[in-house]
């Protein structure tokens, strides 16, 4: 298997790169501003998405090749290959999280190390309504939730182990029963349908 030779390796791990000042900060410095550089550039990234999205010519082509695929085509561009560029480009950021989880959060490497956190993937877009600066919050939510239960025993508080490794999962499925229907509305018109041209005679 692909990656084998690498279970249990030991890593040199990315360090936290403290902001100066702000880092000192009350409550407010340790959770936004004493982190490794990957979680510094995550917040510029939703913005960055955001603007790409919706204040670019790209962005226009890119939410047209889920709405109106047809339409797209008629001003010469191709809907499935800018489908799969949109894929390729999240398959990037889903490998930049998975190098994250193991170089600067597990700082090791083993099978399964994700442990679901995929589908919680999903989910949050589904939470944030296909939206990037929605899913800022959505991710610090779910991301709340993964970190409450190892917080909650190294305190040596004795809450039972299956609920607290259920949390995060339940804190999503709540997420989606609540919201799940009106968010599910804000998906891509075509999301679900293969786009085939017709052809003309």
């Amino acid at each position: 298997m692909f990656g084998a030779a690498y279970v249990g390796r030991a890593i040199s791990p990315f360090q936290p790169w403290p902001v100066p000042g702000l880092s000192r900060i009350p409550w407010v410095g340790p959770v936004l501003f004493d982190h490794d550089p990957l979680v510094y550039a995550s917040y510029l990234l939703a913005p960055a998405l955001w603007l790409l999205l919706f204040r670019s010519r790209w962005g226009l082509v890119l939410r047209g090749a889920g709405e109106r695929p047809a339409v797209l085509a008629t001003y010469g561009h191709s809907p499935l290959l800018v489908r799969y560029l949109a894929v390729a480009g999240g398959g990037l950021l889903a490998g930049v999280g998975g190098a994250h989880l193991s170089t600067a959060y597990a700082n090791a490497w083993f099978e399964s190390m994700t442990a679901g956190r995929g589908f919680i993937a999903v989910a949050l877009v589904i939470f944030a309504a296909w939206h990037p600066l929605r899913a800022v919050g959505g991710a610090y939510l779910f991301g709340a939730a993964l970190a409450l239960s190892p917080a909650l025993q190294a305190r040596g508080y004795g809450f039972n182990q299956f609920a607290l490794d259920a949390l995060p999962y339940l804190v999503t499925i709540a997420a989606l029963v609540v919201l799940g229907r009106r968010r599910t509305n804000a998906a891509p018109e075509d999301l679900t349908r293969v786009f085939q041209l017709t052809p003309t005679r």
